[in-house]
């Protein structure tokens, strides 16, 4: 159950930043509403803290928080440190950068970055997502080892040359998905829909929709790929995900036309059409109600967006 829902939003995940801290620091990131962004203690502790007034919250060695939704937050060397400086992260200015792990055994290091979760996710999952993500991923079955992924990243970030950024983002990306499943498994012992959307027939349903957004989908077709009538299939769908089947393919239609809107080899006709609306202007309608602009000022406002090398 848990992995057909790991599956369902995979993450891509970049290490940008590894810093050795020496007290006092207190750093606010800024709000960021593309990415979700980590940090993994890999030395000593910090106090971490949305940027709301939330109650702080103390990460050890292994600790790793996520913050799925961009929120600003805020970490510091003790519970309720003053701000002493800010940043971005992603910082395009200054590019990926990682301090040496144990050149200084006082420090605290704490490695940074951020992931992307997949387009394929269902937003019922995405709404569950809590502000602020923790788990400890460095225990290991013996209480003297660490676990086998944050040992990895030890060794990457305690060489003399610079560390891999591929291995730093493959260990990281594999420790996020990690700590996203322990948020699941403790999620389904109280979350009907979670559990709802992890059935796999409508996984299987969720997937004809992702793959083919174009394809005439009605509630009829769909209720027949889940195996049951169609009221009764309407109500088990819009209960595991919180929208009805064709609302469900109406907004994944929009979804999969922002990602082609990215591509400057397709026109917004083509983009019409492969996102299944036969005429431009019901598609430029119905993405404007769901995304707030129209196609062609979406795609200008990617064009002046940075690129992730």
């Amino acid at each position: 159950m848990i992995s057909d829902l790991l599956d369902m939003m995979r993450v891509r995940s970049t290490a940008y930043v590894g810093k050795n801290l020496t007290a006092p620091w207190g750093i606010l990131v800024s709000e960021h509403p593309t990415f979700a962004r980590f940090h993994l203690v890999m030395a000593g502790n910090t106090w971490m803290r949305l940027d709301d007034g939330s109650e702080p919250r103390k990460l050890e060695q292994g600790d790793i928080v996520i913050i799925p939704h961009g929120a600003a937050h805020i970490y510091s060397d003790t519970k309720f440190g003053p701000v002493r400086g800010s940043g971005d992260l992603p910082n395009y200015q200054v590019g990926p950068y990682f301090h040496r792990l144990g050149e200084d055994p006082d420090a605290t290091n704490i490695l940074c970055g951020f992931f992307e979760i997949s387009t394929r996710t269902p937003p019922a999952i995405l709404q569950r997502l809590p502000s602020m993500l923790v788990a400890n991923v460095g225990a290991s079955q013996s209480e003297d080892a660490q676990s086998p992924l944050v040992e990895l990243l030890r060794i990457e970030l305690s060489k003399d040359q610079e560390p891999s950024n591929v291995v730093l983002n493959r260990l990281t990306e594999l420790i996020c998905l990690y700590a996203i499943e322990h948020w699941l498994d403790e999620s389904l012992n109280h979350d009907e829909r979670l559990t709802a959307l992890a059935e796999p027939k409508i996984k299987l349903v969720l997937d004809h929709i992702h793959d083919d957004p174009a394809e005439p989908w009605t509630v009829e077709r769909l209720a027949k790929l889940y195996g049951q009538s169609r009221n009764a299939f309407a109500g088990q769908f819009k209960h595991a995900t919180g929208l009805a089947p064709m609302s469900y393919v109406r907004r994944w239609r929009i979804q999969a036309a922002c990602r082609m809107l990215a591509d400057p080899g397709l026109t917004i006709d083509e983009i019409a059409f492969k996102s299944g609306y036969a005429d431009t202007n019901a598609f430029s309608r119905a993405f404007k109600r769901e995304i707030g602009d129209s196609p062609g000022a979406y795609k200008r406002g990617l064009r002046s967006q940075p690129r992730i090398a």
